[in-house]
């Protein structure tokens, strides 16, 4: 009788365990590039999250939501082709992208016009992290950020849609909301 319950809490630790776990610890593979976007709309936003691995595959998610919930949530997972890999690469290793330091700004508590962009790219020894509360603050990047922006609203078109979960690093920080009126 011991024995099985053991067995059993063995079978369940390892599902449980096994389940919570994102496709890098699963892998091992390194985070390329994180890129996530909410577009913000009257009565609902939509959220795009995509990771890149160093492995040329890829886990995006598309949520619709409204009132801080998701109401639909697609995930999408697959590999990035070579031409698309090498192409996101050659952007990412653009000196004008790699140069690139944006200063975190001041966000008030309502402001007009929200649309935040988070691009995380993996460089040497840390993170490139460029974080855009609206469109006037990406405005003076728009030169060097183009490339990148229009490489994934090109890779969204012909994503796989998959059954896996949702990856904890597409979530939305409710710690900073910010209200758009």
């Amino acid at each position: 009788m011991i024995r099985g319950q053991f067995i059993l809490c063995i079978l369940l630790g390892t599902a449980l365990f096994g389940h919570g776990q994102t496709r890098e610890t699963k892998k091992g593979t390194p985070l390329r590039l994180l890129l996530s976007e909410v577009q913000p709309g009257s009565m609902s936003s939509e959220q795009y999250c995509m990771l890149v691995f160093d492995d040329h595959g890829f886990h995006a998610e598309k949520a619709i939501r409204s009132n801080g919930k998701d109401h639909e949530r697609t995930i999408y997972e697959g590999n990035l082709s070579d031409t698309d890999w090498n192409t996101l690469n050659g952007i990412l290793e653009n000196d004008e992208l790699r140069k690139l330091n944006v200063k975190p700004g001041y966000s008030p508590l309502a402001m007009q016009g929200v649309h935040p962009f988070a691009i995380s790219v993996r460089r040497e020894k840390e993170f490139q992290n460029l974080e855009f509360v609206d469109d006037n603050s990406r405005k003076p990047y728009e030169a060097q950020l183009k490339p990148l922006l229009q490489w994934w609203k090109s890779t969204r078109k012909h994503m796989p849609v998959s059954e896996a979960p949702s990856d904890s690093r597409c979530a939305l920080d409710g710690s900073h909301s910010v209200f758009s009126y």
